[in-house]
């Protein structure tokens, strides 16, 4: 008897409050809160700090290109129409964070930590999260092609209709990973990493081509 899929996970949202003191910040300095702030069009591009903390905080159209922010933490925040790429930020901590229609071009997202996180229409394409943890993750309708989930913590995150052409996941923890609905081709895995992940019936071959299976109906010749 075949096991049943396990239900996708509910994400918590983040605890913002219905008003929001709207701020114009023109930079990020170390060890600075930021907390109960709506933030619109903010420029922290090529901007450095480290120990930032955002709390119940609304990031509208914030440009953080190439921003540096070490040990950055952001608790109950959403983003909405920002721009991350290339940004290097290290050992970050997210919890109860959303990101809508956001760019991760190539963003570095090393040692991160992530719990309660949506990631809806965004592109993540070549961003590196190498060894992340991802506790309560959901992306939905993502363009994760090229992504380094390398030795990364997956366990129960679901990816929903995204793209996850030539992203790496080797080495990565998967059990109960849901990837039913996205597309797997070229994704790099090896056996030992897909066990336990969730797919669909349409992913079974890209699966069997994931591991170097060919798949022929055809018997030989007597």
């Amino acid at each position: 008897m075949m096991k049943p899929a396990p239900k996708r996970a509910s994400i918590q949202a983040p605890r913002l409050p219905k008003r929001l003191d709207a701020a114009a910040i023109a930079r990020l300095e170390d060890h600075a809160e930021y907390a109960a702030l709506e933030l619109n069009g903010c420029d922290f591009s090529g901007q450095a700090a480290q120990d930032v903390l955002f709390e119940q905080v609304r990031l509208r159209r914030a440009i953080l290109t190439g921003s540096r922010l070490s040990r950055v933490r952001l608790g109950d925040v959403r983003l909405e129409g920002s721009d991350l790429s290339a940004a290097n930020w290290e050992k970050a901590r997210f919890q109860r964070a959303e990101f809508n229609g956001c760019r991760f071009l190539g963003a570095q997202l090393l040692d991160a930590q992530f719990e309660d996180a949506l990631f809806k229409d965004c592109n993540l394409e070549g961003s590196i999260l190498f060894s992340a943890a991802l506790k309560a993750a959901r992306f939905e309708n993502c363009n994760l092609r090229g992504v380094s989930f390398a030795q990364a913590d997956l366990r129960g995150a679901v990816f929903l209709h995204s793209d996850l052409t030539e992203a790496d996941l080797q080495g990565a923890k998967l059990d109960g990973a849901d990837l039913r609905g996205s597309i797997l081709n070229g994704m790099r895995a090896g056996a030992k990493d897909l066990q336990g992940i969730v797919i669909d019936s349409t992913q079974a071959v890209q699966i069997v081509s994931l591991l170097g299976i060919v798949v022929d109906d055809d018997p030989p010749d007597a």
